[in-house]
């Protein structure tokens, strides 16, 4: 019985590290700086400039920088997809368009202009409109979070040849 637990837990381990499973974490970069260009006064710039720092990446500062990151558009929907008997929205799907680009110093694409999409469904209730509201502004930042990791994710997986 003392054996087995071990022995479970190295051929768990094995067979996690065999698929490729990997924590989510810190990236390795073939740059250390990026220009972040676009929707300067947005949240989603604000969160995408904080990924990348947190990253390691050098964001905007006085370096030339070999990246440019173009945040280009960003479309927010809100459907009702459920109505009550009564006629009033019971679920509303929220929906996060983001379009974004990527070009090295010379303005070629290394990441041609992409649509990135989110969509989250919402249990809406009328008698409690605050906390909806609240829970939908939530959801919003939640999806801009998510595309900025995997906006990330992209660079960290781009060659980026020695200037």
């Amino acid at each position: 019985m003392r054996l087995i637990k071990p022995l479970l837990l190295i051929t768990l381990t094995f067979w996690l590290t065999a698929c490729g499973f990997q924590l989510r974490g810190q990236y390795k970069f073939d740059f250390d700086a990026i220009k972040l260009a676009g929707m300067e006064k947005s949240d989603v710039y604000r969160i995408m400039d904080l990924q990348l720092e947190i990253n390691g990446l050098k964001v905007n500062e006085g370096v030339k920088a070999p990246l440019r990151l173009n945040l280009i558009r960003e479309k927010r929907d809100r459907s009702v997809v459920t109505f009550s008997a009564s006629g009033r929205a019971l679920e509303v799907r929220l929906t996060y368009d983001l379009q974004y680009s990527v070009t090295d110093a010379n303005g070629d694409y290394l990441i041609a202009t992409t649509d990135l999409t989110q969509r989250r469904d919402l249990t809406y209730n009328d008698n409690q409109l605050l906390s909806s509201e609240n829970e939908e502004s939530n959801l919003y930042q939640e999806m801009q979070q998510d595309m900025a990791r995997q906006i990330v994710t992209r660079l960290a997986n781009l060659k980026v040849a020695s200037q």
